[in-house]
């Protein structure tokens, strides 16, 4: 992917005020078949037990996933996702998401994704199914 690919790329993600925007997710880097994107990790993003919410590092998962998906020139939907929470989110000030095209087909694509804390330490893993939306017309 070139600079202007990635920089078109940005400026998409950021245009849209939407899911993203509302919950301070933000895209890092993008790629072919590779995303990344962050959040603070804020009192709002956080379950009762003081920890990252669970749906919270979803959306960071399916976002990842998707934009990585899309970065063929695509438009994609989640079709299914699994999460594997592995530790919880805490004692970090961002939770970063790490998406990638794992498996790309002629209508869906097989996508991986890892959330780490600022640390580096493994907290999710996520395997999920982007499919292809038809052109429109």
């Amino acid at each position: 992917m070139t600079q202007e690919q990635k920089q078109a790329w940005f400026r998409q993600f950021h245009s849209y005020h939407g899911f993203n925007e509302h919950n301070g997710i933000d895209l890092i880097d993008v790629d072919d078949d590779y995303a990344v994107v962050k959040v603070e990790l804020t009192k709002q993003g956080m379950n009762p037990l003081d920890m990252a919410h669970g749906g919270l590092i979803f959306s960071l998962c399916d976002v990842a996933c998707g934009v990585a998906a899309r970065t063929c020139g695509r438009m994609t939907v989640t079709l299914d996702a699994s999460v594997s929470f592995l530790r919880p989110g805490k004692d970090t000030k961002y939770l970063t998401a790490v998406g990638k095209v794992i498996k790309p087909g002629r209508t869906t694509a097989v996508c991986e994704c890892e959330v780490t804390d600022d640390a580096g330490k493994l907290l999710a893993k996520c395997i999920s199914t982007a499919f292809y939306l038809k052109e429109q017309k």
